[in-house]
């Protein structure tokens, strides 16, 4: 009768434990969804409300500051506890593993992140091994990507995977310059968003690295993929086929601001002389966030992929016409 008994109060201990656990789970996700809320953290910012408040009222602010404040809250999270704040199902996932084994399958262990090629050298290895040749008389693209992670359907928001993020577009990019162009193209694939306010930071000592040893690019792109709700907005369709539209970014807290403007201004006119309607807007923020790196290049193009909501198809698709308007560019 004892051992009876005291089975039955650990039994019922655990069921207290459990249902204590669960409402901790509920709790925090409560509050998290809270101060998600009070904060303006979910949903995507509306960038007409940052030009309006920034351009009229507020000179100082920073729509692209207020962004990465909200998201790096939210990828910080992802990256440090697997977890996402927005989605309570993946904190109980984070604990009960059987959930997680349901999720897209991302590729496998031959990917291109495991690969050992010249392209996944980090820099100092890259200068090291001659794989960059000061001395070549071709046309000297450099390629690289400060939020290196950003991916397009089917994955999720971001992805490691190549074959579903923004590295696997300038993979593309690069073949078709270098097929098509003879142009010698630096792909870069170092991971600059662990931490996703330092992204920037990051990326600018990449490019100090090939700075210091190439002065004379003739065009750097830090490629990334935009993010809005509406994909109508970043989405045509050119040669019977469905492409990711391109759109230029230039940040005005910059000593090259007009050169970096006339840059973006020449790619984006000559992206929709040859493809109407393939480039967006050039998109203007009065302070980015280490003015996005192009105080250290006049020739520094900052192109947005589509968004999110884009498939990987149409963001390839972009990426070929993209060549051709890079390899008209530099021709002329």
């Amino acid at each position: 009768m004892q051992l009876i008994k005291r089975d039955k109060i650990n039994l019922r201990d655990f069921k207290i434990i459990g249902i204590v656990t669960l409402i901790s789970i509920i709790i925090l996700w409560i509050i998290l969804k809270v101060y998600i809320i009070y904060f303006n953290i979910s949903g995507n910012f509306n960038y007409a409300y940052s030009s309006i408040l920034k351009n009229n009222y507020i000179p100082f602010w920073d729509s692209e500051y207020f962004e990465n404040s909200k998201e790096a809250f939210i990828k910080d999270v992802k990256y440090v506890l697997g977890i996402d704040i927005l989605n309570p199902i993946s904190i109980i996932e984070k604990e009960v593993n059987i959930l997680n084994s349901t999720n897209i399958d991302e590729g496998n262990l031959s990917s291109n992140m495991y690969n050992n090629s010249s392209e996944n050298l980090n820099t100092n290895d890259r200068i090291a091994n001659g794989i960059i040749n000061s001395n070549n008389t071709k046309k000297r693209i450099l390629i690289y990507h400060t939020h290196t992670t950003e991916a397009f359907k089917p994955a999720q928001n971001d992805s490691f995977y190549e074959q579903y993020n923004i590295v696997g577009v300038g993979d593309v990019l690069k073949r078709e310059l270098e097929k098509n162009y003879n142009i010698e193209v630096i792909h870069d694939k170092t991971i600059h968003n662990t931490s996703y306010l330092e992204s920037y930071k990051r990326s600018g000592e990449t490019l100090d690295k090939y700075l210091s040893e190439i002065e004379d690019f003739d065009l750097i792109l830090d490629l990334h993929r935009d993010s809005l709700d509406n994909k109508n907005l970043v989405t045509t369709d050119i040669d019977g086929k469905s492409v990711a539209k391109i759109m230029c970014v230039v940040a005005k807290n910059n000593p090259n601001y007009l050169d970096n403007e006339e840059l973006a201004m020449d790619l984006t006119s000559l992206a929709n002389d040859l493809y109407p309607g393939f480039a967006r807007s050039v998109f203007y923020y009065e302070r980015g966030s280490n003015a996005f790196n192009q105080t250290k290049s006049s020739k520094l193009a900052l192109i947005e992929m589509g968004a999110q909501l884009n498939t990987m198809e149409e963001a390839i698709n972009s990426a070929k016409l993209l060549s051709n308007v890079i390899g008209e560019y530099l021709a002329q």
